[in-house]
């Protein structure tokens, strides 16, 4: 039998009982920190992209290209075809920067990252942006290259705007 008051049965107690706590706050603070590293990756994925369009509007040379991938995209039935000039295609550029600018505070408020006020600020500037016929555009062409939740949110304001 087990002296409860034996001080070597308290030393065991105390130290299975420290040792597991240890464990389960190691165990959460490497969730933490995976969840942490993931966000960075996928941030870096979307500064990249972000680079990626910005050096579609700043190098001339790079034109041909964007022209035949867009055009490619948008041959489809439903879609009109619609021949873009450099400047047109400079522009709808800079709109789809915006549309992914627009998802990640839209991506941080509903993670609660930022506050409902911070938000009704971004969300106003968000529905003036959206009234530019080349925001429309750039959300029935590429709307499928975004978050669904936010493509959503973008669908109701464009609607409300009808």
């Amino acid at each position: 039998m087990v002296d409860i008051s034996d001080p070597v049965v308290w030393s065991t107690l105390v130290q299975t009982v420290v040792l597991t706590l240890t464990l389960l706050i190691f165990i959460f603070s490497f969730r933490s920190q995976n969840k942490a590293i993931k966000e960075q990756a996928y941030q870096k994925v979307m500064d990249d992209y972000g680079d990626a369009m910005r050096m579609l509007s700043e190098r001339p040379e790079l034109y041909a290209f964007q022209l035949e991938l867009f055009n490619a995209t948008r041959r489809t039935p439903e879609r009109e075809q619609k021949s873009y000039t450099r400047d047109e295609m400079v522009i709808r550029n800079y709109v789809v920067m915006l549309y992914g600018f627009f998802e990640r505070v839209f991506f941080l408020y509903r993670r609660k990252w930022i506050d409902e006020d911070t938000w009704r600020q971004w969300a106003a500037f968000l529905e003036i942006v959206a009234l530019h016929p080349v925001f429309r555009d750039v959300h029935q062409s590429s709307g499928e290259m975004f978050d669904k939740p936010f493509v959503d949110y973008v669908a109701n304001i464009l609607n409300r705007k009808n």
